[in-house]
């Protein structure tokens, strides 16, 4: 079976010669890290006028969508109620002209007219009247 060979000859530890060990003390150390949150006015310098303004655009537009949607829903329930009010106006109306067509044809049947004729004192006289069919 094949052994593994040692690797004692090797100090990890020990630096590399190659590289100057350079230690500065009187520069703080400040890393920027990209992936910590900013602050609101940060973010808004990042971002361009023009999407600002697209931005302020998009906001615009979907309130006068909203705002237009309201107005044109209120002025459909208006004209549903006129239209209902109207319905019900031609209903009642007709219902009066059914009720009126009754009434004249009760008033104007036959027996009834030679009622009235005796009552007032006239009479029939054949010879003028005609029968039309």
């Amino acid at each position: 079976m094949a052994e593994l060979k040692r690797l004692d000859d090797f100090q990890y530890d020990v630096p590399v010669m190659d590289e100057p060990i350079v230690e500065v003390e009187h520069e703080p150390k400040v890393q920027k890290n990209p992936n910590l949150p900013q602050s609101p006015k940060r973010k808004l310098r990042n971002i361009s006028l023009l999407e600002k303004t697209i931005g302020f655009l998009l906001l615009v537009a979907i309130i006068g969508i909203a705002v237009l949607t309201i107005q044109v829903r209120t002025s459909i329930t208006q004209m549903t109620n006129e239209i209902t009010e109207t319905q019900a106006m031609i209903q009642e109306k007709e219902e009066s002209a059914l009720k009126l067509e009754q009434q004249k044809n009760e008033l104007s049947k036959a027996d009834r007219i030679k009622d009235v004729a005796k009552k007032k004192g006239l009479s029939d006289n054949v010879d003028n009247i005609r029968n039309v069919k």
